[in-house]
């Protein structure tokens, strides 16, 4: 008796643990599964609800902080996008889910975010990447000595990661677990446009042009103010990663449309005059003003000539208005030097900042300061500045993104302001959407790799474009030079697009 109980139940075990409603159907694709979809679990394919196939993308942005508004505007833009997204059922009822973390412009905070984004998990094999182990890629200490994996409730990829610094923190844990890392606010060329992510470079996946094409554009916008050589050129710059991009690209374009440095500069290293501020420190720009004072009054000493003068900003916003209002003040000042330079009339400066620097925060602190004493009357702080945009004007262009963009906003509660910040996360959030309505089968991080390499150009009227390729990561190659007018409004300048020549705006 005792023998036959033992027979029975654990028969009896397994049949109260069965579910007589539940019956998993395997799938390939959506279509497979009538008005369910099809994604992987445990990990097979199976038929699922769509509520309970959210698609979760992780996103890396200062929401606090000096630098703040470049994230929150980021954010913004590419919510903007998502939300619409939902409302309208998402992809086949899967809902897009934005996880943000705060990390307030700062490296370490950067990297913490996308390990706790992604779950990072330690393996015992040797890393994947050679951003993973290798400092000397970016300057900074390694990421891990061994590989690392996802873990349970990781995003799929990242999106809209803001600033170049916290890039170089972020972007290696992406790549090494596996992750897509798109459209991220930076157009360094570390990482993100050479060859030191090796084979891990597929998981990049770059929208808006790079700084060396911003600096390409900007170098030709100064030449045709008549900047006459390089010792003309000056460059305000964030001392780290972000500032070393943008002085890269300003020298390589120098090389690129003019050749060699002539005459020799007085320091190979760092030909072009640089100054140098402190990320998320604005009282480290007034010392800078008083030193770029001393360099221009340098080119005026000894001469009667005018001189026009490019300075190339790669900043944000604060140390921007900051160090373009010292140097108006110092030119127009009534002191011992305007009558024995007379720099009120004989250097004209022209500023151009980045498209990084947060343009319509940049306006407003510029508009806010009002203006400066001149012989000819009040000059307006924001007089000859401009902003080398990688987005087009949202107060004036009629493209169909820019377009959708405005009604998009029209929509939003609160009525919020546009910004070129926020329509850059927009139009980030809008090519990924069509990246992720490509995608065969399960949602996967590699599979949306792969949905992503075969994406066209979406002809959205944001300049030319090849879209996608397995040999090409980067959408965009187009700059929009914009100058910001006394009112804190934007009027188009230049039109600039790699491989074609610069077009001026009349």
């Amino acid at each position: 008796m005792r023998a036959l109980l033992r027979l029975i139940l654990p028969v009896m075990a397994v049949a109260s643990g069965c579910s007589t409603d539940f019956q998993p159907t395997t799938c390939a694709t959506d279509s497979d599964c009538g008005s369910s979809v099809c994604e992987l679990r445990a990990g097979a394919p199976a038929c699922v609800l769509p509520s309970q196939a959210t698609i979760p993308i992780g996103m890396s942005a200062p929401l606090s902080g000096p630098s703040q508004e470049l994230g929150t505007d980021m954010k913004f833009g590419v919510s903007l996008a998502f939300d619409a997204l939902n409302a309208s059922g998402g992809i086949n009822g899967r809902m897009l889910q934005l996880q943000v973390k705060d990390d307030e412009y700062e490296p370490p905070l950067a990297e913490t975010a996308a390990r706790s984004l992604v779950a990072a998990q330690s393996e015992t094999t040797p890393p994947n990447c050679p951003t993973t182990n290798d400092a000397t890629v970016t300057g900074m200490p390694a990421i891990s000595s061994t590989a690392l994996s996802r873990g349970p409730g990781a995003v799929l990829a990242f999106i809209g990661n803001v600033g170049t610094p916290t890039m170089l923190r972020a972007a290696p844990v992406a790549i090494e677990t596996g992750t897509v890392y798109f459209g991220a606010f930076t157009g360094a060329q570390l990482i993100l446009r050479d060859a030191s992510a090796g084979a891990c470079a597929r998981y990049i996946f770059n929208v808006r042009a790079s700084y060396a094409q911003e600096a390409n554009a900007t170098l030709q916008y100064f030449l045709n103010a008549q900047v006459p050589d390089y010792t003309h050129l000056v460059s305000f710059d964030q001392s780290d990663a972000y500032g070393d991009a943008g002085y890269t690209g300003l020298v390589g374009a120098w090389t690129s449309i003019k050749g060699s440095f002539t005459p020799a500069p007085a320091d190979p290293s760092n030909p072009i005059v640089r100054f140098r501020y402190t990320r998320n420190d604005d009282s480290s720009v007034p010392p800078l003003v008083q030193q770029a004072s001393d360099y221009l009054a340098g080119l005026l000493t000894g001469n009667t000539s005018t001189h026009v003068v490019g300075v190339m900003m790669t900043d944000t916003y604060g140390p921007a208005a900051a160090f373009i209002t010292g140097l108006r003040n110092w030119q127009f000042a009534s002191d011992s030097q305007q009558q024995a330079l007379q720099k009120a009339t004989r250097l004209k400066l022209l500023f151009s900042n980045v498209s990084f620097v947060g343009p319509n925060s940049l306006a407003g602190r510029l508009q806010s300061a009002g203006s400066v004493a001149t012989p000819t009357g009040p000059m307006p702080y924001t007089q000859d500045v401009v902003v080398s945009q990688v987005v087009p004007n949202y107060e004036t262009d009629s493209s169909d993104i820019v377009s959708q963009y405005r009604q998009a906003l029209a929509k939003a509660p609160n009525q919020p302001k546009a910004t070129f910040t926020s329509l850059e996360g927009y139009i980030d959030a809008r090519i990924f959407i069509a990246g992720l309505q490509k995608n065969i089968g399960p949602f996967t991080a590699d599979s949306i790799d792969r949905a992503l390499n075969s994406l066209p150009d979406l002809n959205l009227g944001l300049g030319p474009s090849d879209g996608y390729s397995q040999t090409n990561h980067n959408y965009l190659k187009s700059v929009w030079g914009t100058a910001i007018q006394p009112d804190g409004t934007f009027q188009y300048s230049y039109f600039w697009s790699d491989g074609l020549p610069i077009q001026f705006y009349q």
